[in-house]
This record gives C-alpha cells, structure tokens and sequence, in this order.
C-alpha cells in the first residue's frame, strides 16, 4: 500500500460551474506540510465521460431496444441523435472552450447539461431516496453495475483502474449534497473491495448535519472507517500522520471513529484558523473544464456565518452556536486572489461564502487594484444595509462584481423577525434599484412554505417579485427546509411548526436537482401540509418572470418586439437546427398526432392537422390560412425558426 492520500468529489450534484472548493483547499494544506495527495472530481470527470460519441451511442442503442413510439421517447431518441451528430462541436465549445462567441457557448452549454443529464435518467447515481437507511440498504444491495445504467458502468469502470493504480493509504469523500451520499457509499464499497486496508473517510456538509445518524448504519459501519465532522484541513494531516507512524489517533481532531464499537463521538476539535491556511491548489484539477462559458474558480473569505441566527440556516447556527466564525484579513483575500490570477490565468474568482462580508471584499479589492489587478467576481450575502448606499454599490460595480446571490423568504417584516434573518424587508426596494441602476445582476434564492405565512402575505410577495422581474433574476425556488441542528428543527413549536418524521426525510424533488436540501418532514401547526403550500408557490414560480436570468428562452423576455411582428404575414420559415417535427402518440395507444419540439428550451407545440405543411425544416403554410401564418409568426417569437418567405 502507498502513502497517498485520495481525496474526491463525488457524483452527483449541479457543483459543475467550477471546482468545488473544499478539496483544492485541503489540498493545499496538506500539500505545504508534505503529504501525498491527489485530488479528483469525479463528478465533473464523469460529465466529461458520458458527453461522449460512445456514451451517446449507447444511449441510443438503448432506447431503438425498446420499441416504443410514444411523444417522450421519441423526443429523447430525437434529442440524442442530434447530440450525437453535434458531441465533437459541443464538447470543444463548451469543455475546451472553443467557441466563436459567448453566445453560442451558452447555448450548447445547455445541450451538455441536458445530455449529460439525459444519460443520468433511472441511473443509481440519481436515485432519489428520502431515509439515510435506505440509501445504506441500497448500497449494501447493490451489485455491479449493469449496462443499462451507463452512466453508473462508466463511474465504474474509470474508478475501478484508479484505485488500484493509486492503491492509497486514505481515500477521503467530500459530500456536500445529500444527492452525493448514495454515489459516496458506492465508492466506499468499491474501494474495500479492492483494498480492504485503505482508510476511508467521509466528510463535508451532510457528515456534519448527520454523522450521528450515519454511525448507526449498517452500511457506513461496513464501508466508512471515520466521519470527519469538522473542517478537513487538520484532520487530514492529523489522520495521515497516525496512520503512518507519527501521531496517536487521539491528536485527530474531528472524526467519528465507526470501528470503535459504539462508534466514537467526535474527537477535540480541530484549531487551525482560517487565516493560517495557503491559497487552494487547484493544479491537478481540470478547473479550465467545467460547464461554464468562461473558466473561473473560487475563494471564501470566512467561515460560518457573521450572523448566523436564520432558523432554517444549519451552516450559520453550527457557527454561532460553536463560535467559531473566522474571517480572513483583505490583504488575505487580495494576495490570495493575486495569487489565482497569476498562477492560473483566469478573469473571474467567485467568492462563495454563506454570507459573504461586502466590506471586508471592497476593501481586499481596493488593495489588490492598488497593486495593478483587476477582475470580475461574484458574491453571496443578504440584503445587507450597507447596499443602500448608491455609492458603495457602484464602487462594488467598479471594483469588479458581476453578480449578486441573495435569499429571499418574504418581504413580511413579520415573518424575517420570526426567522431572525436580521433584516429590514423596508430596504428591500431600495436595494434592487441600487442594484439595478449600477447594473449588478441580482440572482434570488426565493423561498416558500414560509412558517404561518398567510395568504395575504405570499400574494404580498408575488407582486413584489413581479413589480422587480425587471431587475432581478431568479436561481433557485425551494420549499422551507427543517434542516437537523438548526434552531427551526430544535424548536419547532416557536416557529409553528410538528416535526412529523425525522428518518424520513423531505426537500424540494419538484424544484430542486437531486431533491435540494434534504430536512426533516413537517407539517404546519395551523394544520396545513406540505403539498397546498407547494402549490401556492408555485404561483410564483408561473407568474414571476426574472429578466436577469441568463437562460430564458426568447419570448420570454421583455424585449418590444412584439409589435413589430404584428404588422407582418409570414408564409414560410425555417425551424433551426434542434427544431424538430415529430408525429407520435401523446401516450401509447393514443392517436398519432403532430408535434414542433425545441429541443433547447424543452419545450412541444402541438400543430392541428392540416394547418401548416413540412418539408424537413421548412414549415410553410398558405396567405389564406390566417391561423397557420400566425402560429409561423408564433414559432419566430419563440426563437424556433427564421423567415423565409413573409405575405
């Protein structure tokens, strides 16, 4: 056995913009004290797998097997060929970020993700399970992988060489997301089955909200040696030194040994400071090859939450309530961003906080300008008071931001006070427009199932939002989450609340990749459940149209142009390339009826008979047909077609 450590990230999460941070930030700490370390992200290394011709055409393989002629599948067999036919040119456009204009990058970045989630489908590595002892009963279970789940075999296959070539002393997994834990556990799985002796540890953010629940499981007992519940940075020097000769295990800070029978509770926790920490090294990782039109990384600039009091917030509680929020100093942050700059070439650096102190980065900005540095990044805070200053916003502008992620529960100043989110949702208009007039995009991550949210109040909020859809975007829409160790979960009754279950758990499936944040399922004192409440923010979600978000198909847009199309008769078009005339039964057994399918934006227009006529992409119709000629004017709006020929 070697001495190496392996450290990943494991499939399968939407973290595909860049390299996740938490590995190149151990890392680099471990690589500054001489420790053997290799680190991998799977999950954007298996994105570049299954985005092959060969992956592709298994694909379709699998699909012509099955016989079917129903509008979905032959919507997918449509959409796979025409990928197929386009992998080379969207896999150098979007991955080798060969592409003519940024435009044209952002489409076919959306045909990756689509194909790469399309090959994803009915795979275990998606398998959406809502109790952790099921996922550890489907791993227990779980054979080898068949090939009809391509995407698990292509897992395996590439793991399978690694871990052997490496044969590493620690294999550790950095689980972020609930949807990662599954994938995890097959890892772990696979790697005792070739090395029985290598030291597996798991660690991130669902250890630390549920390594308790974790240790009692028999699958994690079976393939996890240890549950890293703090940092990772001194647990894996600590961990490595002991299981190489140099320390005892009782200097290991932070870890749950699942060997000690019962499991250990954590050991003393871990003392490095953030301040004392290098910059991440992302030199091994494929940083230039996520699925972003534009290569950028990432920084923190603390850890926890200043604030930390939001009941729902298990991040910033764990913080406040271990005290232990740490923040770097500016001249930190600006020699670190130097540092990304120089080394690795790249125009944008992304400061992913919880709550990122606007402040502390204007001020790290000023000194790294001062030294001849410019770039472009991207913060996540609240709605902070500093923001209504107009002319610290367009010094925000100046010094380089390009994007603003926010959370947004409500604009009820009753309901920010009951969640102690520490706002004013009076500043809220002066906020945006501040935003807006120095022309930071604003991203929202809006909320619903707000506690005793009235009805009154949602449509409060709606109007709000509508009112702003000009000014703002919108990234997320998620359902309140009871998270474990929040103050939301440890009181529920304050906040107006019955937890239901605490094994069986609850997110966002409808709304969210991999079912978002995984919580405690709950009901409402007033009696209400989940489902009505879905339903009415779901209102939201239909009548809310954010201009500020990048992928918003053509006429969905508050572009004007509608009345320039109403004085012109057009007779012929061409559908464009993922256009495509498709005539198949809704459902099996159904009549055959006519379809046009955008395969960009995933959208089906059924076509009554005999109202326009096809010849491959051309649609045309006649000067007498008014309600064919509108449904071509229609496909134009929508960015499906040109005109060829107008009335």
């Amino acid at each position: 056995m070697g001495d190496e450590i392996l450290i990943v990230f494991p499939p399968t999460t939407e973290a595909r913009l860049f390299p996740y941070l938490s590995l190149p930030m151990i890392t680099s700490y471990l690589r500054k004290r001489d420790v053997p370390v290799v680190q991998k992200d799977l999950n954007i290394e298996l994105c570049h797998q299954l985005f092959s011709a060969d992956k592709i055409g298994q694909f379709i393989s699998l699909l012509e097997k099955q016989g079917r002629n129903d509008l979905q599948h032959r919507y997918r067999l449509e959409m796979a060929k025409f990928l197929w036919k386009n992998q080379r040119d969207f896999f150098s456009q979007v991955f080798d970020k060969q592409y003519s204009s940024l435009k044209v990058a952002h489409r076919n970045t959306r045909f990756v993700r689509q194909g790469i989630e399309m090959l994803l489908e009915n795979s275990i590595l998606k398998e959406q399970i809502t109790s952790l002892d099921e996922i550890g009963k489907k791993a227990l279970d779980y054979q080898t992988p068949s090939e009809e789940d391509i995407a698990a075999l292509t897992l395996y296959e590439s793991f399978i060489p690694l871990i052997n070539r490496l044969n590493p002393r620690v294999f550790a997994v950095s689980i972020a997301y609930y949807s990662q834990i599954l994938p995890s556990l097959l890892l772990a799985r696979w790697v005792k089955d070739c090395i029985p002796d290598t030291f597996v540890i798991f660690g991130g953010q669902q250890i630390m909200l549920r390594h308790e629940d974790m240790a009692n499981i028999p699958a994690f007992r079976r393939y996890v040696d240890g549950l890293g519940t703090g940092a990772g940075e001194e647990t894996m020097l600590r961990l490595w030194q002991y299981l190489t000769g140099g320390g005892g295990q009782e200097k290991v800070p932070d870890v749950v040994w699942l060997q000690d029978s019962p499991p250990s509770q954590p050991s003393p926790r871990s003392t490095v400071h953030i301040q004392n920490v290098p910059p991440p090294d992302f030199s091994d990782l494929p940083f230039d090859k996520y699925l972003s039109e534009e290569v950028n990384l990432s920084l923190i600039t603390c850890i926890g939450c200043y604030w930390g009091r939001c009941a729902f917030c298990s991040y910033g509680n764990r913080s406040r309530k271990q005290q232990n929020y740490q923040q770097k100093t500016a001249r930190q942050i600006a020699d670190e961003c130097q540092y990304l700059l120089d080394k690795h070439q790249v125009k944008r650096i992304n400061f992913i906080d919880e709550n990122t102190n606007l402040r502390l980065v204007v001020h790290a900005m000023r000194i790294l300008n001062q030294r001849g540095y410019r770039m472009q990044f991207s913060t996540r805070n609240r709605m902070e008071e500093c923001l209504l200053d107009l002319s610290f916003c367009k010094e925000l502008k100046e010094r380089g931001c390009v994007l603003m992620s926010v959370g947004y529960e409500t604009n009820s100043q009753r309901l920010l006070d009951l969640l102690d989110k520490g706002v004013q949702a009076a500043h809220y208009q002066q906020i945006i427009d501040n935003l807006h007039q120095v022309n930071i995009p604003l991203r929202l991550s809006v909320m619903g199932g707000i506690l005793d949210e009235t009805e009154e109040e949602l449509r409060a909020s709606e109007e709000f939002l509508i009112r702003n859809a000009h000014k703002i975007g919108i990234d997320v829409m998620q359902m309140l989450v009871a998270e474990p160790k929040t103050y939301l979960t440890e009181s529920p009754e304050k906040y107006n609340i019955k937890i239901k279950s605490k094994t069986k758990l609850r997110g966002n499936q409808l709304l969210n990749y991999g079912m978002g944040r995984m919580g405690y399922d709950f009901d409402y004192v007033d009696g209400d459940t989940f489902e009505p409440r879905l339903q009415n923010f779901l209102t939201i979600f239909r009548n809310v149209k954010p201009q500020k978000n990048d992928e918003l198909p053509p006429d969905a847009r508050f572009s004007g142009q509608d009345d320039d199309w109403d004085e012109i008769g057009i007779k012929e078009i061409e559908l464009l390339p993922w256009v495509k005339v498709i005539q198949a039964p809704l459902r099996s057994g159904q009549p055959v009826q006519t379809f046009i399918v955008d395969m960009l934006w995933q959208r089906f227009f059924r076509i009554p008979d005999l109202l326009l006529e096809s010849s491959g992409q051309v649609m045309r119709t006649s000067t007498e047909n008014a309600e064919g000629m509108e449904l071509l004017k229609r496909l134009v709006k929508a960015g499906m077609g040109r005109v060829i020929t107008q009335a």
